[in-house]
């Protein structure tokens, strides 16, 4: 089951806000009230300063998170893509001005979108992810001839470069790209470029559910109480745009790095985070009290999820959810109004 996948836009306010709550107090209420379980991590200057789970990773055995649980990220997996698009750019393989039509020609309108329209959302491709019945349609493993097929049967919603407007499509077909550049699977792709290079044990490209490896079952609300997901999406289909499972504190070392200068060089991680309407390349550009923020969510199956780092602070939070019942915009919000009162207060 595919839900509607969300880029960060990051609308905070204070309103609703627990005041005066450390963090240990605010996840506590989380978990008592059921209105959230999962893991938080924070890290400031390169190292992670808070890590907490809580609720449970698997209702039906009783079996707590932890901080090696891992979770389904969703469209956070989209700044891992662009991060690998950016690198093939950097070392010429790639350019932001080549057109869709060199690796898609027979997709409507490839010989005017460039690679930058599809990193940005400005490319108009329908997002397949609304394809009628898709959620079903997806549970089963879709290739790549599958979802280009899926895909064509849909028009272009505007011309490319007219407006913003978020689609899964694109970061699907620049997982192709890569994979067509490359000449190996995108699984090994992030495990090379990324995965292995910032040591990252708990994050991999995935399939199905594997309970089996400490990853965390996801969970919608019903009548008061956590009730499982029936259902799973295929990752296979999802590709770039939503196919990588990790944990909390996995997903900051990625974000650390990543903003540390470490996986980009500076003028291309310059131009992904340059927004046009709030959206960067794989990334989301906005501020929080005044504070400007790069980041993104993630929302598959029952798992939500919400990263963000604020190179101002240079403080970094990964949420990563296996039930919610509010928005992770407000959980985040919430957070980090707890983080500046548990570790900035004067």
């Amino acid at each position: 089951m595919l839900k509607k996948i969300y880029i960060i836009i990051c609308c905070f306010s204070l309103l609703n806000c627990s005041p005066n709550k450390n963090l240990d107090e605010l996840l506590k209420e989380f978990e008592t009230e059921k209105k959230a379980m999962g893991t938080v991590s924070i890290y400031k200057n390169g190292k992670e300063i808070y890590n907490k789970s809580f609720g449970f990773s698997n209702i039906k055995t009783k079996k707590k998170a932890n901080k090696e649980t891992k979770y389904w990220i969703g469209s956070i997996s989209k700044t891992y893509t662009a991060t690998i698009i950016l690198q093939l750019v950097n070392e010429g393989k790639l350019q932001l001005d080549t057109k869709l039509e060199k690796y898609f020609s027979d997709i409507e309108n490839a010989n005017t979108i460039t690679i930058k329209q599809l990193l940005k959302h400005r490319s108009g491709i329908y997002n397949i992810t609304k394809s009628p019945n898709f959620e079903g349609w997806i549970a089963e493993p879709r290739n790549r001839e599958e979802m280009i097929s899926k895909l064509k049967q849909h028009k272009a919603e505007f011309e490319p470069g007219k407006k913003s407007s978020y689609s899964n499509s694109n970061f699907i077909l620049l997982s192709y790209i890569a994979e067509i550049i490359e000449k190996k699977s995108f699984r090994e792709i992030l495990s090379e470029r990324i995965f292995k290079k910032l040591n990252l044990k708990r994050t991999s490209f995935a399939d199905t559910l594997n309970l089996t490896k400490n990853e965390a079952m996801d969970y919608f609300p019903e009548n008061g109480k956590w009730s499982p997901i029936t259902y799973h999406t295929n990752l296979i289909g999802t590709m770039g745009a939503g196919g990588i499972i990790s944990t909390a504190k996995e997903i900051n070392i990625f974000y650390q790095n990543l903003f540390g200068g470490k996986l980009l060089p500076q003028d291309l991680l310059h131009k992904m985070t340059t927004p046009i309407n709030e959206l960067g390349m794989g990334i989301g550009v906005s501020k929080f009290n005044g504070i400007k923020t790069y980041g993104h969510n993630g929302r598959i199956d029952g798992f939500r999820s919400i990263a963000v780092y604020a190179p101002e602070k240079k403080v970094s939070i990964a949420l990563t959810f296996n039930a919610s019942k509010i928005p992770m915009s407000k959980n985040l919000m919430k957070i980090f109004e707890a983080y500046q009162f548990t570790f900035e207060k004067k």
